[in-house]
């Protein structure tokens, strides 16, 4: 099994079996279209908290050698018990350091991508920075035409220019030659892993949108151009339509939609479309997305690879064959995010579907490129096998996390206050207090005094609730309970 852990700056922060470098909180949120995210907290007594610099600090998180986090903590906060935390974003956020001065462009799509990273690397030092790799997106003429009279930042300006016209997905990939930064269409990886009803899908959330739904669209193309007294060519500030070539009418429509819900407009803008046709084209496949809303589906899932299973594990930006037909759920579907707490992995979540398209339209789309995803599990059907039965023996598993509860006053503010403390165990989402022996609660103290402390902690061993009084506090003291199983 692959062990997770988390380096600052090189240095090992956490370990999974050094109890010095401990940490209570390790969530990855993964998201196909968005910077990836990390909530990282460590308790008062962890020896490195300082090493933390946010904004300053590289924070990367290994899974056996695999990166799957790297990036920079927000802020640094902590709570009444002193534990601390940080809000972290991924290395794609590095792109929000730089500005993209006034340009001109005309050419390949690739090569704007290219012009937009050269400007970025130009002026941030060497851990920001980023190798082209692979661009798959594609434009129909393998030509474009941009300008920009503003400043931007680099994020802005690929999704402005790139993303918003083109569609397609940032990516950051690691290999031994650095990190580089992927420009895709689409997805070329498939979780050997199944998500199946009664197998390792623990729970079903299905969300449908319906404010988002649009009936009518006016699609506009590029700027016009027209030739001034000077004989030169210059940008007007009226765009194609379909007029043209739609019967006169500027605007698509669905008319089953509209006897539903009535008459609902937009517009959208295609900056690279030249031709009424081409443009009518694609107004007619966004409709058909914009009809339908958004629907996005929520599974609260087993990672077969969290069970010790030698497996790759689901990761966000790769295909997921989910099976639940009480759901009607059947297909591979793109998991476009993926909610991960490596230290409580019953709470792990994986997102379907595809932000402002249905589902079906999304499997429509996928089911494109699943033949060719196909190859590449070929010969892995012996694998899935060897770990059949993996997932029943998790619940056999200790994983556990604790709840501290405070009945009464957490702050005392006058003599004689007094407040109950319990701790609650929990396997999985399951509570397990009530069936662990008094011995196995082992409560400290921790304040000014190193030898007061620990005449206190040698006085509440084997204790599961206790009574915190003023007497116990003096000046200032935080509480926590150890549990030896």
């Amino acid at each position: 099994m692959s062990l997770f852990k988390v380096y600052v700056d090189g240095a090992l922060f956490y370990h999974p079996n050094l109890s010095k470098l401990a940490i209570t909180e390790a969530q990855i949120q993964e998201d196909a279209e968005n910077i990836d995210s990390l909530k990282l907290s460590a308790p008062f007594n962890h020896p490195y908290l300082t090493s933390i610099k946010p904004m300053a600090s590289v924070i990367v998180c290994k899974k056996g050698t695999d990166i799957v986090f790297e990036g920079r903590a927000l802020d640094d906060g902590s709570d009444f018990y002193n534990t601390h935390s940080w809000t972290c974003e991924s290395c794609l956020a590095y792109l929000k350091d730089t500005i993209q001065p006034p340009f001109s462009y005309k050419g390949t799509l690739k090569g704007l991508l290219e012009y937009f990273i050269s400007i970025h690397n130009k002026n941030v030092e060497e851990q920001k920075r980023f190798t082209i790799g692979n661009v798959t997106v594609k434009d129909d003429n393998n030509y474009i035409s941009y300008s920009n009279s503003e400043y931007s930042c680099t994020m802005d300006a690929i999704k402005n220019k790139l993303i918003n016209t083109h569609g397609g997905y940032l990516q950051v990939r690691y290999t031994s030659t650095g990190k580089y930064l992927d420009y895709l269409a689409d997805f070329t990886t498939k979780s050997v892993q199944t998500v199946e009803f009664g197998k390792n899908l623990l729970n079903v959330k299905i969300t449908k949108d319906h404010t988002e739904r649009v009936t009518a669209l006016i699609p506009l193309g590029a700027k016009k151009t027209e030739t001034n007294e000077e004989g030169t060519e210059v940008e007007t500030d009226e765009r194609i339509d379909i007029t043209s070539v739609n019967n006169g009418k500027n605007y698509v429509c669905d008319e089953a939609a509209i006897k539903e819900i009535g008459w609902i407009w937009t517009s959208e803008i295609w900056d690279d479309v030249t031709l009424p046709g081409n443009l009518l084209r694609k107004a007619n496949a966004r409709l058909s997305d914009l009809v339908k809303g958004i629907t996005s589906i929520e599974l609260t899932i087993v990672d077969e690879s969290d069970a010790g299973a030698d497996i790759g594990d689901i990761r966000a930006r790769m295909y997921v064959e989910c099976i639940s037909e009480p759901h009607g759920i059947h297909g591979t579907y793109l998991c476009v995010s993926r909610t991960r707490d490596y230290l409580n992995p019953s709470g792990n979540t994986i997102t379907i579907g595809a932000s402002g398209v249905t589902l079906t339209a999304a499997s429509a789309k996928q089911n494109k490129n699943i033949a060719a995803l196909e190859d590449d599990i070929l010969g892995q059907t012996s694998k899935i096998e060897s770990i059949s039965g993996k997932v029943d023996t998790i619940n056999a598993q200790k994983m556990y996390h604790t709840e501290l509860v405070v009945d009464g006053v957490s702050i005392f503010k006058d003599k004689g206050q007094s407040s109950r403390m319990h701790c609650k165990v929990f396997s999985w989402d399951k509570d397990i207090t009530d069936t662990l022996e008094a011995e196995s609660f082992i409560w400290h103290r921790k304040s000014s005094n190193e030898a007061a402390d620990a005449e206190w902690d040698n006085a509440h061993r084997g204790i599961k609730t206790i009574i915190i009084t003023t007497e116990d506090v003096q000046d200032n003291a935080s509480f926590y309970c150890e549990i030896i199983l």
